[in-house]
């Protein structure tokens, strides 16, 4: 099983997904693998980095969800944290473009598991909870 970080950045009710250069069409959370010896928080802070040169400000757990990879169909243990970052999204290394969906946006092929059953419908739950 992989175990996976993911970052869900929201701006003005929309929420930030990446795709990989790679896999252009399909789109993810922001984040990865851990490294050796890493916590959850400097791994996030790490991928974050690397992936769209941005800082990590603050994390709050969002929740943990179990899917299979959207590309590697491969099972995955995701941990979800509410994230604040500092800087513009800019792609780099193996991300090749990013773009912000709506909360409301429902599933599709294109969006990882992790983003449609887990991540969107927590995060409009959240603001059900705490609206802007």
């Amino acid at each position: 099983m992989i175990r996976k970080i993911g970052a869900a950045i929201v701006k003005d009710g929309q929420l930030l997904v990446v795709s990989k250069k790679k896999s252009p069409d399909y789109y993810m959370l922001p984040g990865g693998k851990l490294e050796v010896g890493e916590t959850y928080l400097e791994a996030l802070a790490r991928e974050l980095q690397e992936e769209l040169q941005l800082d990590l400000v603050s994390a709050t757990l969002l929740g943990n969800y179990e899917t299979t990879s959207m590309l590697d169909t491969e099972s995955m243990f995701l941990t979800v944290y509410i994230t604040q970052v500092k800087g513009e999204p800019k792609p780099d290394n193996e991300i090749g473009t990013y773009k912000w969906i709506p909360i409301e946006t429902q599933e599709s092929p294109y969006l990882g598991t992790g983003i449609t059953k887990f991540t969107l419908p927590a995060l409009r739950k959240e603001k059900q909870i705490c609206p802007d």
